[in-house]
């Protein structure tokens, strides 16, 4: 039996999805015809590529070389078939989201872009912007927007916007009434990093400190243990300098940062990385947020 790209995208969607459940549902076949596909695709390469366990599927170590060139593999037939049709983006997109800047601004913009693209099926997922970065390198994801990232070797960057800076703080801290706050204001505070250890060089941490740099402002900084950050929030004294970020309903208020600070936005994909969605994504994003 000859393999072809439907086999190579249904182990991909098994290998992500960890269920053959789930991956039938993402794929819209049934799970009997994903597991003949499965094993179609299994006796072509001559050994197992899944072990079947109590909550799932799992990959066989060796055949963890065999996901990263069938994903290379799809990446590649997207690309010949856009040969002649430029205009025309088509196929799958998994694109990063960051926690910050606003969750409703980001399934805002993508939708717009489905609406544009009806012929591109986005999968969108969540996760710090130095988290996404690695999911790009790793081909786990085509492309991300990430905010003030660090830059990588093997990614490229395009400018999607800059987003105003503000001073959140838990609604009971005393400086919350406050119209704007300065830099100077924020002596003696202890400023909480949103990233936590996952983010602790990142990009965007990095960037708020630097902030506070030959100012002569010297405030305490701090790592939140919480898994999403914004949780941190929840504390009294909680006081962060951010873009903006969906903290839980009426835990914080924003203050304006003065005199006016921001911090980039940028879309992020692999260097090598050709594919229409990809291109048009980026291009589509960078002119509706533009607006």
């Amino acid at each position: 039996m000859a393999v072809d790209l439907r086999h190579f995208r249904s182990f991909v969607a098994v290998a992500e999805e960890v269920t053959i459940g789930r991956a039938a549902e993402r794929l819209f076949i049934t799970q009997p015809a994903l597991s003949r596909q499965m094993q179609q695709l299994e006796r072509e390469v001559g050994e197992p590529l899944l072990v079947r366990v109590h909550h799932g599927v799992e990959l066989t170590e060796a055949r963890r070389e065999f996901l990263e060139k069938a994903r290379v593999t799809i990446e590649a037939a997207d690309d010949a078939l856009a040969v002649g049709q430029p205009t025309q983006p088509h196929g799958r997109l998994i694109l990063g989201l960051p926690l910050a800047g606003g969750r409703q601004r980001w399934f805002a913009v993508t939708q717009a872009f489905v609406e544009r693209y009806p012929a591109v099926e986005v999968e969108t997922r969540q996760a710090l912007s130095e988290q996404l970065q690695r999911q790009v390198l790793e081909r786990e994801a085509d492309g991300a927007i990430a905010v003030a990232p660090n830059p990588l070797p093997g990614l490229t960057y395009t400018h999607l916007m800059n987003d105003r800076i503000s001073v959140y703080l838990h609604r009971s801290h005393r400086l919350a009434g406050r119209p704007e706050l300065s830099l100077s204001d924020l002596v003696g505070e202890t400023i909480t990093l949103l990233g936590g250890p996952a983010g602790r060089n990142s990009g965007f941490n990095n960037a708020i400190q630097a902030l506070f740099e030959g100012t002569g402002a010297e405030p305490r900084f701090a790592e939140t243990e919480q898994i999403f950050p914004p949780e941190a929030a929840s504390e009294e004294n909680h006081v962060s300098v951010s873009v903006p970020v969906d903290y839980p309903d009426g835990a914080v208020v924003s203050v304006p940062l003065v005199p006016p600070r921001t911090l980039p936005f940028e879309f992020v994909q692999r260097v090598e990385t050709n594919r229409t969605a990809v291109r048009a994504y980026a291009r589509f994003a960078a002119e509706h947020l533009s607006k």
